[in-house]
């Protein structure tokens, strides 16, 4: 069973102005030659539950539209190579065990996977709105499918998500993706010390392809120091099609089920995309983990002006 909605009207989550024109007046619900980008959302918490943690990831696809559509057209970001093509509705499993939610990841891994290989064969590169971060899985697999060959990544994350492969949940889509031969060179871009367990940090560490970057030693280096740790991440990846994903709970105090307050600034986060969107062959960006509300109903409203931001410095030229 599909269960992709694509998206047919978008007058209602945009406003008009006399004299200004917003992105949702210009961007397209048809890919057309001079598409580059697709955007779609994946609502679920599914798999955040499934790794013992808070949903509510499911609220972010929706708070970043709302925003990133009210934004100035313009001639810094004017909309015409994006396509919006639209989301995933997964049925709601909250209440069910963890052995259930498990597999549900997986049809979720499939459905993704086969979402991000369409986009990517057709030539453009998917940017990917909400959910937990076991959707990192399907856009390897995908996009790893669709070129015949496997993908390098850099996951600006406070953790590297290669647990062991137990059943599928957000804590390991990056193991699975390399054990099964889609994720080729991986860096780690803000590992949290505290948060890694011992057996993650021998496995990582043995590997030659795995890069780790701590965040104690990113959190307070000058600019040019950060830009030339980004441009190491760059280049350990640089031998592959490069996808990029970012763990909101990563940024300081941005609401996620694993939020920190020893995290990296937004204005890092918005320099990170700045530098690794000229990658030479930059496969996908996935935005992941941010909730504008959680389970236990605490709540971000900032979360779709952030998404909405970091989106539209991938994109601006």
């Amino acid at each position: 069973m599909k269960h992709f909605i694509p998206i047919t009207d978008l007058e209602d989550l945009f406003t008009y102005r006399s004299g200004e024109t917003r992105l949702g007046e210009v961007i397209s619900l048809m890919p057309g030659r001079e598409t580059r980008y697709e955007i779609f959302g994946i609502p679920e918490s599914v798999g955040v539950r499934a790794n013992y943690g808070i949903g509510g990831t499911e609220t972010a696809w929706k708070s970043f539209l709302q925003v990133f559509l009210n934004l100035q057209s313009n001639r810094f970001l004017n909309g015409r190579n994006i396509f919006i093509s639209g989301y995933f509705h997964f049925p709601d499993l909250s209440q069910a065990p963890v052995e259930e939610l498990r597999k549900q990841v997986e049809e979720i891994d499939q459905e993704v996977s086969q979402k991000v290989h369409e986009i990517v064969s057709a030539g453009r590169i998917p940017i990917v709105i909400g959910g937990g971060h076991n959707n990192a899985y399907g856009n390897l697999k995908g996009t790893s499918q669709a070129l015949g060959k496997p993908v390098s990544a850099i996951n600006f994350d406070a953790h590297a998500d290669f647990r062991h492969l137990e059943g599928r949940h957000s804590g390991n889509g990056f193991s699975y993706a390399m054990g099964q031969g889609y994720l080729g060179q991986y860096s780690v871009f803000g590992l949290q010390k505290s948060y890694a367990p011992e057996f993650m940090l021998a496995d990582l560490t043995a590997r030659s392809n795995v890069q780790l970057h701590y965040l104690d030693h990113l959190h307070f280096t000058s600019v040019g120091e950060f830009r030339e740790a980004i441009q190491a991440a760059l280049h350990h990846t640089s031998s592959q099609p490069l996808g990029i994903e970012i763990d909101l709970d990563a940024i300081e105090n941005v609401l996620s089920s694993a939020s920190s307050p020893v995290a990296f600034s937004v204005a890092q986060a918005l320099q990170f995309v700045r530098e690794v969107k000229t990658a030479p062959h930059l496969a996908y960006l996935h935005l992941c983990e941010g909730a504008n509300r959680l389970q236990d109903e605490r709540s971000y409203p900032l979360l779709g002006k952030l998404l909405a931001e970091l989106v539209a410095e991938f994109v601006r030229q």
